[in-house]
């Protein structure tokens, strides 16, 4: 058998995806500085016409030749193209400011809308960690939703406030900075929540340190998700056997 073709069933690396992924979040970072750098060196229609043009490039990069894919791109895509054209066509630089807030407004209505159709977004999530999730965290990946809903809602009408009525360095200073620290902290401050209520720890270090430390025999739902655990042991033993 040939060694060079590739095996089936596992997924062959694609560079250009990882740069273009690379690309597009250096740029959602970037913003804010490349913003407040070029307002006093670029005219309005030049830099929305270079933001436009890093945009394409990540479009670009992305696409694999589907006319189904190019349309999905574009959908994505189109509310940020709208607010450089905007810019362009009118002059007005507080456009520009605005991108931060359709993409918080975008992340709300995602997430508002799962908790309508189901299943919430932070379920999702957790099920692309482990398939078999246990029913008894549910209702806390819906109320976790909810909390990020809020929490979108808020830095959108923040960004707006401060696109509208701030000084330039301050809107920088909060996109550019401040709102990753305190996604940052509500992640992390998340995950200390989860492993503290449910108690419910995999393999890693960190799970490991918590086990030490508070371990999950000690609360009603920890025994519970020690239960989980072994009732899942004997149920992938079985099939095991059975192959």
């Amino acid at each position: 058998m040939d060694s060079s073709l590739p095996r089936p069933g596992r997924p062959r690396f694609r560079l250009s995806t990882v740069i273009a992924g690379l690309l597009q979040a250096a740029f959602y970072l970037a913003y804010p500085l490349t913003v407040y750098l070029a307002y006093s060196r670029l005219e309005t229609r030049q830099l929305a016409l270079l933001l436009f043009g890093l945009y394409a490039i990540s479009v670009a990069l992305r696409f694999r030749g589907s006319a189904a894919e190019l349309w999905a791109l574009l959908r994505q895509f189109a509310p940020l193209g709208v607010l450089r054209g905007v810019a362009m066509a009118t002059g007005n630089r507080t456009v520009l400011l605005f991108l931060p807030v359709g993409v918080n407004l975008f992340l709300f209505a995602t997430f508002s809308l799962s908790l309508r159709s189901g299943p919430p977004m932070i379920e999702r999530f957790a099920r692309t960690v482990e398939d078999d999730l246990p029913d008894f965290t549910l209702p806390y990946c819906r109320k976790v939703t909810i909390a990020w809903c809020v929490f979108l809602g808020a830095n959108a009408l923040l960004m707006v406030a401060l696109a509208l009525a701030a000084p330039l360095s301050w809107w920088a200073l909060y996109t550019g900075l401040i709102s990753y620290l305190i996604i940052g902290v509500l992640l992390a401050a998340e995950f200390v929540l989860r492993k503290l209520w449910f108690r419910h720890y995999g393999d890693g270090l960190a799970d490991r340190i918590f086990r030490w430390i508070f371990p999950p025999q000690r609360t009603r739902l920890g025994r519970r998700s020690l239960a989980y655990v072994a009732e899942r042991g004997v149920a992938e033993r079985g099939v095991a056997d059975l192959k």
